[in-house]
């Protein structure tokens, strides 16, 4: 599914006017009465216990909730409108459906900048729902005044909230909420999602989303370049069904530099999980002092001992790591690998000249930050896969910036430095270099704990050297990550579940997707 920046569908809008010969009012008039119907489906069993409060601003998203009015007034349900601003400024296609309005039998209310009365909250109160339309798509510093007023007093009615187009005071690129923001049960939103709808805060704040078909040609949308897309399924597993005359060697080899004293488990996890995720082979490549233990923990996993001293690898090995890279399909590197200076000349050298697939994780982009001189130089596709403190390391800016800007900080990093960026945290984000971004809507809170971002390392590496795109390589794996973890989490509960769990849900879950696409082919 793709989704849209406000931009987008300001020119998807005016393409659809002026090329397509479509008036305005048309479109209004089909996001109204789309909007209403998505209403009247989600809110069946509750209309007839009050009217439905419809909360309007002047300008185009009021518009659409005068149309929704009208619709549902046509239909036999009670309505009463409630307008945050002088009729005289309404303008444009919304003053023709306020001029409707007024020839009808639905109470209109005005309400005073002075704040909302006690009243009008009583009414509210009443009501089976509170449809906001008061501010769309155009919003962009935060909400003030009557607006605001308003918002916090829909909060305060506990009144379940239908959203028009999306939630007022979320923006519509970012989900952030500017000063205040409605809470809805469900939002319906017209032409294409937008983008604020799936990324946090605002995703919290839209409930179902509906989207709602207002007449814009599809050869419009065909052409309206790159647009973001929702990760909603398992995008590119059909590539990976097997063929019955292959062998371990058609999967691929990958290589693991992982671990160091205390941080063994990083490297089990990270190794597992790229078998359970397809890998036909791997080989962790480890201090020599730590090998025993690895081959005591590690069955199916092969080890690579290397110089070291007791706790990590030493630069020593560096000739050895190299000659063995020129053999494989791909690369993981960094999950517990140590962060001192021989390890630092090990990475150095990996960025530079190693020349299949890679994915980079935790020490090694700590140590990658330290060295801001190498981005770009890079001689294979990266993809790189930070939590907000070490996106924040390779940016140069404070870990709170990042969560509060993740949807900049992933592409910024992927242009920056020329990678494939997994932005992980709850609505994880995949961006390219080229402005491409995926959001992913699986995973839960439960799986913010330790090893979980060590297994998806694993995932990534094992779809790279299945000869998967770097882009779509870390798309699926994030998505079958997520998805693995909501599989553990219906099993044993919303905590306490552990990364090795979500790493053994892979098979299962590759055998469920697998055949329900047997039965249901799509990408």
């Amino acid at each position: 599914m793709r989704v849209a920046t406000a931009e987008v569908i300001r020119e998807l809008d005016r393409r659809t006017i002026e090329e397509a010969g479509m008036p305005g009012a048309v479109l209004m008039e089909n996001a109204g009465r789309g909007a209403a119907r998505a209403l009247r489906e989600h809110f069946r069993g509750v209309l007839q216990h009050g009217p439905v409060a419809l909360v309007c601003g002047p300008g185009n998203n009021g518009g659409d909730g005068f149309v929704i009015a009208r619709t549902l007034h046509e239909a036999g349900v009670a309505t009463e409108v409630f307008l945050l601003a002088d009729p005289q400024r309404i303008r444009g296609d919304a003053r023709i459906y306020w001029e409707v309005l007024q020839g009808l039998d639905i109470p209109i209310r005005g309400l005073k900048d002075d704040g909302i009365s006690e009243d009008t909250l009583e009414q509210w109160r009443g009501a089976s729902c509170i449809v906001d339309a008061i501010l769309g798509t155009g919003l962009v510093r935060p909400v003030e005044g009557l607006y605001r007023k308003a918002i916090e007093a829909i909060g305060a009615c506990r009144r379940p909230v239908f959203a028009v187009d999306l939630p007022s005071g979320i923006c519509a690129d970012t989900g952030r909420v500017l000063g205040a923001a409605v809470n809805a049960v469900c939002t319906a939103t017209f032409g294409l999602p937008k983008r604020g709808l799936y990324l946090y805060p605002g995703a919290a704040h839209a409930g179902r989303i509906v989207c709602v078909d207002i007449g814009i040609p599809g050869r419009f949308l065909e052409e309206a370049g790159i647009l973001d897309e929702i990760l909603d399924g398992p995008r590119g597993i059909d590539g990976l069904r097997r063929e019955p005359d292959t062998h371990k060697g058609t999967y691929g080899h990958l290589f693991v530099l992982a671990g160091s004293a205390g941080k063994t488990g990083a490297a089990c996890l990270c190794s597992g999980s790229a078998l359970r995720c397809g890998a036909g082979l791997v080989t962790a490549g480890i201090p020599r002092a730590l090998t025993p233990i690895m081959e005591q923990k590690l069955t199916e996993v092969m080890s690579l001992p290397l110089p070291g001293n007791d706790e990590t690898l030493s630069s020593d090995a560096l000739t050895e790591i190299m000659d063995f890279a020129s053999s494989v399909q791909g690369l993981a590197i960094g999950p517990g690998m140590g962060v001192n200076e021989e390890t630092e000349r090990i990475v150095r050298a990996l960025w530079v000249d190693v020349d299949v697939p890679m994915v980079w994780d935790a020490d090694a982009l700590t140590l990658l930050a330290r060295n801001p001189d190498l981005a770009g130089r890079q001689s294979a596709p990266v993809v790189v896969t930070p939590h907000p403190g070490e996106m924040g390391r390779l940016l140069g800016k404070p870990a709170a910036w990042v969560q509060t800007n993740r949807l900049e900080a992933a592409m910024n990093c992927s242009r920056q430095w020329g990678v494939v960026t997994v932005l992980k945290g709850a609505r994880s984000l995949i961006a390219a270099p080229d402005g491409r971004l995926r959001i992913n809507l699986t995973g839960n809170p439960g799986m913010a704990a330790a090893g979980m971002g060590d297994v998806l390392t694993g995932m990534i590496g094992a779809l790279l050297v299945q000869g998967m795109d770097a882009f779509d390589a870390a798309s699926l794996a994030v998505w079958l990550h997520g998805a693995a973890g909501d599989r553990v989490q219906q099993a044993v509960g919303p905590i306490g579940f552990l990364a090795s769990e979500v790493m053994h849900a892979l098979p299962g879950l590759f055998k469920e997707v697998m055949e329900e696409r047997e039965c249901s082919p799509s990408d």
